[in-house]
């Protein structure tokens, strides 16, 4: 390209610049304005700060044991509950007290008749069949029994007897959310029951109340009930007040020998010792 065409190039562009500029309306001033003031912010060293901070304290681990090491405790209430068993061998009745979960329902009281404590089964047994004991209920200290004449019927006569007198015993020290039990009826279906009285050594009269008392004699331990007469009162002897007082002493013995006394003669007085006294005949003196 040669110089005069060049030239006439960048005379073009700088008008075309020129007239961009007019178009936008910036202002052209061809003078140069110095400033002599600088905001001190600009001519002010910058100064460069370090902080150092501390590391970060590690977070607290917690370990979390796993699921089949988590051991949950629950406290549960229970009370102690007399219940009666048979001694194996005897047949007498034991008093056991176990601790079941309180309060002690009656199905509960029931399943624990049926069946005798764990660690036990070498020393007692039950004459509670299953099923025997369906229910009971309690009104003002009474508790009527339910039993089910099937399962009565199936036990021996020993049996049945042992089988009530468990169920007696049992229940009359088992108190009640309506309180406590102090005697109890016997029904069979819903019919009143005759059982034997081991205290009365004859059988009761149907439906009739039973108490503790009643089948006491069969616990073990219990000496039998005997009756003895009183012995009979005797009055103090009581010594007669107009009688002297009876005395006995250690008297010594006086031996005195005496002369038969004439008519006129004097009595001489005897001393309390041994002496012999003498009377002269009449008619004599004393001789010196």
């Amino acid at each position: 390209m040669s110089p005069r065409l060049r030239h006439r190039r960048v005379a073009a562009v700088a008008v075309i610049a020129i007239v961009v500029a007019g178009a936008c309306g910036l202002p052209v001033d061809e003078r140069v304005q110095p400033f002599d003031d600088v905001p001190f912010d600009l001519t002010a060293t910058s100064t460069t700060t370090t902080t150092t901070l501390p590391p970060p304290e590690p977070a607290a681990t917690t370990t979390v044991p796993p699921a089949e090491l988590i051991t949950t405790t629950t406290l549960v209430r229970t009370e102690a509950t007399d219940i009666f068993f048979v001694l194996r061998g005897s047949g007498e009745l034991q008093r056991v007290t176990v601790s079941l979960p309180a309060p002690v329902s009656r199905q509960l009281l029931i399943n624990q008749l049926e069946s005798v404590p764990d660690g036990t089964g070498d020393t007692l047994r039950t004459s509670v069949a299953s099923g025997l004991l369906r229910d009971f209920t309690v009104d003002r200290g009474v508790a009527s029994v339910e039993l089910s004449s099937a399962a009565l019927n199936r036990l021996s006569s020993l049996q049945q007897r042992r089988a009530i007198a468990q169920v007696v015993l049992t229940l009359s020290l088992f108190t009640t959310p309506e309180g406590g039990i102090g005697q109890v009826i016997l029904n069979a279906d819903g019919e009143p029951l005759s059982v034997f009285v081991p205290s009365q050594g004859a059988s009761s009269e149907p439906g009739e109340a039973l108490a503790y008392s009643d089948f006491a004699v069969l616990i073990s331990g219990t000496p039998p009930t005997t009756t003895t007469s009183p012995p009979p009162v005797t009055s103090p002897t009581v010594p007669d007040s107009t009688a002297a007082p009876t005395t006995t002493a250690d008297i010594s013995t006086t031996t005195e020998t005496s002369t038969p006394r004439p008519p006129d003669s004097t009595t001489t007085a005897t001393s309390p010792t041994a002496t012999t006294s003498t009377t002269p005949p009449p008619g004599t003196a004393d001789t010196e």
